[in-house]
């Protein structure tokens, strides 16, 4: 039990004046303001409670001791703990998921993912305790280039060319190996961006429902909705009527030609695309809120995968409006 305890409790102090310091913004903001603002009240706060605060470290990620690729937190907090931030409605599953492996593959036992949103303060704090081993290769590294130059004089041109040949070998398949992680990360921020976008067409739906005509706007949204378009454009769009505020005139999907329905337009990482899009629109109407899928379909399944087709994810939105992962 004592053990169990004291892990709970891994940097205390730390851990306890984090947590103030992040209500304390929160209370000021209360989700309003970007990333970037709440960054940099965050980095203040924390300085204030006496706390040493790295902001945008770079951070090598291992995978079975080999490094293969660089992470950059928000904040490294007393050179031991892990701060990632966001500015959301609220916390994916896939946010979380993210932060656990970036936490996984760092040097770093405790990390905290903090999003100020607009209702409530998330702190997930997490603790990845396991044992990292550190190889000490120099002495290693000595014996065996001591080895070889004792008998590098023994070698004939054909080993050389041999030797070189492994070498260059190795060297490119590192080098692959280390792209190959760093697209399987930007994959799963560009899913995360997705998701993101869904949730809160959603948000906006259910929000916006039963609320009085404003004075001086016209049409009011019947409903709000993402819009797809390959091979690397989504956007967040509000279904407008055509006849007054009659929401029987509306049509239920994004109408380019009408500037008006645009809220906010994304592009992909150029490392990655839609893979075979099926669909052109998810709409979300209040107050259920009622999913349409244009062209019309049971569940919307939107699949991205990398520029080199070696990985791919899976997004998909039941017509009841829950969204679901895969990979």
């Amino acid at each position: 039990m004592r053990i169990n305890i004291a892990k709970d409790f891994l940097y205390e102090e730390e851990s306890y004046k984090i947590r103030g310091a992040a209500f304390e913004v929160w209370k000021t903001f209360r989700g309003i303001f970007k990333e970037k603002i709440v960054d940099r009240a965050l980095k203040r706060e924390l300085e204030n409670r006496g706390l040493k605060v790295e902001n945008q470290k770079k951070i090598n990620i291992y995978y079975k001791d080999e490094k293969v690729g660089i992470y950059v937190p928000d904040f490294v907090v007393n050179d031991k703990i892990l701060i990632e931030i966001k500015v959301k409605p609220f916390l994916t599953k896939e946010d979380e998921r993210q932060f656990w492996y970036y936490l996984k593959g760092s040097q770093y036992r405790l990390g905290f993912l903090i999003n100020f949103g607009s209702e409530k303060l998330e702190i997930r704090r997490r603790i990845y305790d396991k044992a990292r081993e550190k190889y000490k290769r120099i002495s290693v590294n000595q014996r065996i280039h001591q080895r070889q130059s004792a008998s590098i004089k023994a070698f004939t041109i054909i080993e050389m060319l041999v030797i070189i040949g492994i070498l260059s070998l190795l060297s490119a398949t590192l080098i692959l190996y280390s792209r190959t992680a760093e697209n399987q990360i930007v994959l799963f921020k560009e899913q995360a961006r997705v998701i993101s976008a869904l949730s809160r067409a959603k948000s906006l739906a259910i929000a916006t429902y039963g609320k009085p005509p404003v004075p001086g706007i016209f049409y009011i949204p019947c409903g709000y909705g993402v819009h797809f378009e390959a091979p690397s454009t989504f956007l967040i769009f509000k279904d407008l009527p055509t006849n007054s505020n009659d929401c029987s005139s509306a049509d239920k999907k994004y109408s380019d030609s009408t500037s008006s329905e645009l809220v906010e337009s994304f592009q992909l990482d150029s490392r990655v695309l839609f893979d075979s899009l099926s669909l052109s629109d998810i709409l979300f109407i209040p107050p259920d809120p009622k999913v349409v899928i244009n062209p019309s379909q049971d569940e919307a399944t939107i699949a991205i995968k990398t520029i080199d087709g070696s990985s791919s994810v899976t997004i998909k939105v039941t017509g009841a409006g829950q969204i679901t992962t895969s990979f």
